[in-house]
């Protein structure tokens, strides 16, 4: 599903310029659940920003699907992301005074569909992650692991093929973080590719495989995989 072919990715210039991806080739199969593993700083966030067309890198190629993610075209970039990309991050990032539903259906209005259709998928989403009984609620009338299940709801709801998500159990406890996480192999059994940026071991054990960070490159010293061979290479 996924191909990268020597990413780089900088911020900054001269004395103030930080290499945050140095040449990261990785492929990504089609259906699979990635851990993506690092310390703080290493790169892992910026690789799932780009992976998920939310940042543009400096240098190499993405092939997504068999075609070239096209950077350069704001058009291109944003149907990229509005039609591929479900996005999950740490503090939900859930609007305030929109309530359950209409934070779920924002990005359906965005893509036009009509007030019917969002309807239909919108319930179905909320079904899926067994919150429809909140669907009046506001986000701080819940809990932290029921915004992280609305802000899944809104990522699943639009039929990504691609779920990104940037330590979704972070913010909650761990119980709450094991159910967060049941969710996201749930979907994955379902059909759907999903990575994640994780600190949580346990998070990662849960995953096809494992793949660690390091200074902006794939750690090929650290293969621990949890379950299958370890993938990916770095110049």
């Amino acid at each position: 599903m996924i191909e990268l072919n020597n990413i780089h990715k900088s911020f900054g210039k001269n004395e103030a310029r930080v290499d945050a991806i140095k040449g990261i080739t990785l492929t990504v199969g089609d259906k699979e659940m990635v851990a993506v593993m690092g310390k703080s700083g290493s790169g892992k966030s910026t690789l799932l920003n780009i992976i998920g067309g939310m940042m543009s890198m400096d240098d190499g190629e993405y092939i997504y699907q068999g075609r070239p993610v096209n950077f350069k075209s704001q058009k291109a970039i944003t149907d990229f992301r509005r039609n591929e990309i479900g996005f999950v991050v740490q503090y939900f990032a859930l609007v305030e005074d929109l309530n359950v539903y209409d934070n779920v259906a924002l990005p359906l209005k965005f893509q036009g569909y009509s007030r019917k259709k969002i309807k239909r998928m919108v319930w179905s989403a909320l079904e899926e992650l067994g919150i429809e009984d909140k669907v009046k609620a506001y986000p701080n009338e819940l809990s932290g692991g029921q915004q992280q299940r609305v802000a899944i709801a809104r990522a699943i709801v639009k039929n990504p093929g691609l779920i990104l998500a940037d330590e979704p159990t972070g913010a909650l406890d761990q119980a709450t973080g094991e159910e967060v996480q049941n969710i996201f192999s749930r979907l994955n059994k379902s059909g759907k590719t999903v990575i994640i940026v994780t600190h949580d071991k346990n998070v990662a054990e849960r995953c096809g495989r494992i793949i660690y960070i390091k200074d902006g490159m794939i750690d090929l010293e650290n293969r621990g995989s949890a379950a299958g061979d370890f993938g990916g290479m770095a110049e």
